[in-house]
């Protein structure tokens, strides 16, 4: 009888592949070389273009960077993406682990994995690849955004360099995301505890920020420095240390769950690569180690800045008011650390206005935004805060020279007190963030000008001046007087104050009917300022409303000059009959350009008068005056607009003999305009907010219906 044949055995899910033992004879790659790694990468992002799933991310992804990007922009109205990219990054951390969570765990689960390790693909390629797909995913969502600087270019004047800047740290953010999320789903069993344990990586790593001490490990601070467009070789060496770390923990883990080594030492390289990166991080690299790209230079200390402060000779307290967290705050960090580098003298403060009334009454704060600067008990409150303003407010605060501006009243002249659209109290504060003080002065009463007053001002007076006053004003001016003079058109006559110094106001109104504002001929557009004179430095458009003319005339002062400051275009008239507004130069009119507003000037050298540097030698001393044929334009109504501010604080600082240092105007120079109407902010919501993530929707409807044909 024939012997009965051998049953056959069941075929045991691993039969086929070689035993642990024999895994890296089966697998040559399986040591820390990256073979196969694109390979794996193609096939990834196969799988993740025919996935409904990868739309409904895209979905998600477009539609809350779309709202973010409406809300910052609609906000600030700034042709820039810095206030958006520190947004981005809560994005990415909601979204990558979401990709990235299934990478490897669901490999490992339906036993897919150890079969792709039975090919020639290593441990380290394998983690490679997933994590290439993954970065090449989350960039394509990323790259449907390059239309909001679209926006930007199309309705205002970026800043190329920072937000190319911001883009490449976005980039370096995805890397770094994308490779934790590997290391989680290489660590993890399931998909879903892989995302969650991604997720909760990465709030750590955000959360670290507010711990000083770990606050170098936190991706945030990193990310705002490319956002601002200052990147340092410190974020370079977080974002490559954490993604080659991350990897090289996954890689290592693999190789442990399939004991290719023994446990020890395929915790070897993971450990060490772990403390390097940590131990890296912690280490401080010097400031110095970054890249200023805004066009402005605003977070680098110039030659003029430090040698200012070189020379400041005393201590000072910097306390500036911005909310907790902002990019205003972050931004503020970064350009007073480099003036507390340069002179440690300089200490500073960053205190959210809202929590610290009691701290921004004393210093005289009335808003987030402000900042204020004290040097030897005397103190200055400046707006917007740069390195020009800065500098300049410790260099006024530590020449210990009090200025004070005085106003003269008496005859119908506008008040610095007066809040009504033709009062003067927006001018007041202007002058005053400059450090100067004001007062109201009225010489019908008053015998003298008291020696505090080292400015006049005589704004828009209704009635002419009494002789005697003329006599007191003749005087003061001779012995080194400075003196602003505004009125409107047919005024009284102030020819005794002004002619003597090369100066005189004339009747009538300017037309200007193309330079008109809202087809008003007599609301001027000035763009115009014939000469390099300190006043209209920085100065690149101005509004004069219902204004007169001004005659500059030479003067047999041989240390007189008279310069003109502003005036009006080519087709401009100074007209003489207001009931008319045909040029009639038979009438008296005259042609244009008119000149608008003028300066004179007389230097004399004397044992006494202005000097800048103490010595016992002899010093200057100066007589100005500053004559502007309107005092519209610098009323609460008109302050505000184009650069009446600018003009009107470089004309007093001018004044105050301080034209070499920078005026304090209210605006941020470095800050670029974003032009929206109401046109251009409903396309650009529908575009951001429901035209991209609409076309990722299309496209994943059109994926799962095809998917679903088959």
């Amino acid at each position: 009888m024939a012997a009965a044949s051998p049953r056959p055995r069941p075929r045991r899910p691993r039969g086929g592949l070689p035993r642990g033992g024999d895994l890296r004879a089966a697998a040559p790659g399986a040591g820390v070389t990256m073979s196969g790694a694109l390979r794996i990468a193609r096939r990834e992002l196969r799988a993740y273009l025919v996935s409904p799933a990868t739309y409904a991310v895209s979905v998600a992804f477009l539609g809350l960077t779309g709202i973010t990007f409406f809300i910052v922009t609609d906000g600030s109205r700034e042709a820039s993406l810095r206030f958006w990219f520190p947004n981005l990054g809560f994005v990415l951390l909601v979204s990558v682990p979401i990709v990235t969570s299934r990478l490897i765990a669901d490999e490992w689960r339906t036993r897919h994995l150890d079969v792709l390790l039975s090919r020639p693909i290593s441990a380290a390629g394998l983690v490679v690849g997933k994590w290439l797909a993954a970065v090449a995913l989350v960039l394509g969502l990323l790259a449907p955004t390059l239309v909001y600087a679209g926006f930007l270019a199309a309705w205002g004047r970026p800043d190329w360099p920072p937000t190319v800047a911001s883009y490449v740290g976005a980039v370096l953010t995805i890397a770094l995301f994308c490779a934790v999320g590997t290391m989680s789903s290489a660590l993890t069993p399931t998909a879903v505890v892989a995302g969650l344990g991604s997720f909760a990586l990465l709030v750590a790593l955000q959360l670290v920020t507010s711990i000083d001490v770990l606050r170098p490990l936190s991706f945030q601070p990193h990310l705002d420095d490319f956002a601002r467009g200052v990147p340092g070789l410190a974020d370079l060496v977080y974002f490559v240390s954490g993604t080659a770390v991350a990897l090289v923990v996954a890689g290592g883990w693999q190789r442990l769950r399939r004991r290719v080594l023994e446990r020890g030492r395929a915790l070897v390289a993971p450990g060490l690569a772990l403390a390097a990166a940590v131990a890296v991080n912690l280490v401080p690299i010097p400031a110095q180690a970054r890249w200023d790209l805004t066009a402005a230079g605003r977070f680098t200390l110039s030659e003029a800045s430090r040698e200012v402060l070189q020379h400041l000779g005393a201590s000072a307290t910097v306390t500036a008011f911005e909310p907790n967290g902002s990019p205003e705050a972050n931004d503020a960090q970064v350009l007073l650390d480099q003036f507390t580098r340069a002179d440690s003298r300089i200490s500073r403060r960053i205190v959210d206005f809202s929590t610290s009334r009691g701290e921004a009454l004393r210093l005289g704060v009335r808003d987030d935004g402000e900042v204020a600067v004290e040097v030897s008990g005397r103190r200055e409150v400046i707006s917007p805060l740069t390195e020009l303003t800065l500098t300049s407010a410790l260099q006024r605060l530590a020449r210990g020279r009090a200025q004070q501006v005085c106003a003269l009243a008496g005859h119908g002249e506008r008040e610095l007190d007066d809040t009504d659209p033709g009062g003067y109290d927006a001018a007041r504060q202007l002058i005053e963030q400059n450090a100067i003080s004001t007062a109201r002065l009225d010489l019908t009463v008053a015998d003298r000008i008291p020696p505090e007053c080292t400015v006049l001002a005589m704004i828009d007076p209704h009635s002419p001046l009494l002789p005697r006053e003329v006599q007191i004003i003749e005087d003061w001016m001779a012995h080194n007087g400075r003196m602003l003079v505004e009125r409107d058109p047919n005024g009284p006559n102030l020819d005794a104050l002004t002619t003597p110094w090369g100066l005189r106001l004339l009747p009538g109104i300017v037309f200007d009917p193309s330079r008109g504002l809202a087809g008003d001929p007599t609301s001027v557009l000035v763009n115009t300022f014939p000469t390099e004179s300190p006043v209209a430095k920085d100065v690149s458009g101005a509004l004069f409303v219902s204004a007169g003319g001004v005659t500059t005339a030479a003067s047999e002062d041989t240390g007189l000059s008279v310069a003109k400051v502003a005036q009006s275009s080519e087709s401009s008239y100074l007209h003489l009959d207001p009931s008319t507004t045909r040029y009639e130069p038979a009438k008296g009119d005259r042609g244009g350009p008119v000149v608008l507003a003028g300066a004179a000037d007389r230097s004399m050298v004397q044992p006494g008068g202005e000097t800048r540097v103490p010595s016992g030698g002899p010093s200057i001393a100066r007589t100005r005056l500053l004559v502007v044929a309107n005092a519209e334009w610098a009323s609460n109504e008109f302050l505000g607009e184009l650069g009446n501010r600018r003009l009107f604080a470089n004309g007093v600082n001018w004044l105050a003999g301080e034209e070499d240092i920078v005026a304090v105007g209210g605006e941020n120079p470095d800050l670029r305009r974003l032009t929206l109407t109401p046109s251009r902010r409903t396309l650009m919501g529908a575009v951001s907010m429901g035209g991209l993530p609409g076309v990722a929707l299309v496209a994943g409807v059109l994926v799962w219906w095809r998917r679903r044909r088959r």
